[in-house]
């Protein structure tokens, strides 16, 4: 009798158990079941955008215009009367070199320029008069008072008077070349603006020793920095889809919310390889009149390749099942909150959104992921 209450009581125990086990899966599930709530599927509006399709690129900025000043004169700079940032207008001088040696050259060469045009004085006297012989020679010889061989020596007098003073001349004007250089040589010891613009560097301090015997010195750069050129670095594969004239934009990283735009106005033939990578330069230029931009800055280029303005559009990852070229399926949400197929034509694709040409129409709404049916509402 003991076994048989002790396995009556184990029934009970184990039975309520299970009873209050199945009970809590029950209420629990019913509980959760009133609580959950289904999630609507993420949508997007049919809305009308302006679209472009663009090349990126990274750029380096350089002024349209920049000048190497040096100078041809060897010597001590003696002043200097520029730094790094003024403004300069063409003609202005710039610096000196110690002109002591170029001087003395001018002088010199002066000098025996002043000699030679003494000499050909007295060439000149000596023509005259032996013109002045050969005439009363032949005078003379008219009235049968001199011989013919007389007449004939004063003419070959005055024709060798004549080649001196044709070779003085020749001298005179080989040194006036000499003068010439030397005064030239001497305007080279002032340092002129060749442009106008803006000091970029200066290489060169006052009291340095400038030696110009095999190539020209670098002093200073001035640029013109009123248009900057933009050279952009275009990859191979989107080289073939520019062409001059396209809108070219671009921003630097200290102005990154003012772009820049113009358009390109050179396509170098010539790549440059940057590790193993084949790139071609895309040139345009742009007004600078505030020098906000300066020589060397990074700019970040965007060049317009198409562009589709106040068009129908749709985020690219609402598009479903390619049918054909520009054919795709979408999924339209209706107002009662169930969904259709729908097949669109679709234009330009600029990687986010994508213009719809047939198929929607404004303010309708489309599924974000195409394969989500939403679920009948009881």
């Amino acid at each position: 009798m003991a076994t048989a209450s002790l396995r009556y009581k184990h029934f009970w125990y184990y039975g309520t158990v299970a009873v209050a086990i199945v009970a809590a899966i029950f209420f629990g599930y019913h509980f959760y079941s009133e609580r959950v709530v289904i999630s609507p599927p993420l949508t997007a509006m049919v809305s009308r955008q302006t679209l472009e399709e663009t090349v990126l690129a990274s750029g380096i900025m350089q002024p349209i215009q920049k000048v190497d000043v040096g100078s041809q004169a060897s010597g001590q700079l003696t002043r200097l009367l520029v730094k790094p940032g003024d403004a300069v207008i063409k003609g202005q001088l710039l610096g000196e070199i110690d002109s002591t040696l170029s001087n003395n050259a001018l002088q010199d060469a002066q000098v025996a320029l002043n000699s030679l045009l003494a000499q050909k004085r007295a060439n000149d006297a000596q023509v005259k008069r032996s013109r002045l012989a050969l005439q009363r020679q032949r005078g003379m010889f008219a009235q049968r008072a001199a011989s013919r061989q007389d007449v004939e020596s004063a003419e070959a007098d005055m024709q060798v008077q004549l080649a001196q003073l044709a070779s003085m001349e020749a001298q005179i004007h080989q040194q006036q070349i000499r003068v010439d250089t030397a005064r030239t040589n001497l305007g080279f010891t002032r340092i002129q603006a060749p442009v106008s613009g803006t000091v970029l560097s200066v290489s060169t301090q006052e009291g340095q020793t400038i030696v110009s015997s095999y190539q020209i010195p670098v002093i200073l750069q001035i640029a013109d920095l009123n248009i900057m050129t933009v050279r952009a670095q275009i990859p191979e594969a989107d080289i073939t889809r520019l062409h001059l004239g396209m809108e070219a934009c671009f921003t630097t990283l200290g102005i990154a919310s003012q772009p820049y735009c113009s358009t390109l106005n050179a396509l170098e033939p010539a790549p440059e390889k940057i590790n193993n990578a084949l790139f071609f330069n895309a040139l345009f230029n742009v007004a600078n009149p505030y020098g906000a931009l300066r020589p060397d800055m990074t700019a970040q280029v965007t060049v317009v390749l198409e562009r589709a303005e106040n068009v129908l559009a749709i985020p690219v990852t609402a598009l479903g099942k390619s049918l054909e070229e520009h054919r795709y399926e979408v999924r339209v949400m209706t107002p009662d909150g169930q969904t259709s197929l729908r097949t669109i034509q679709t234009g330009l694709d600029n990687t986010q959104l994508i213009e719809v040409k047939e198929g929607l129409q404004e303010g309708e709404k489309v599924l974000l992921n195409p394969d989500f049916i939403a679920p009948a509402i009881s």
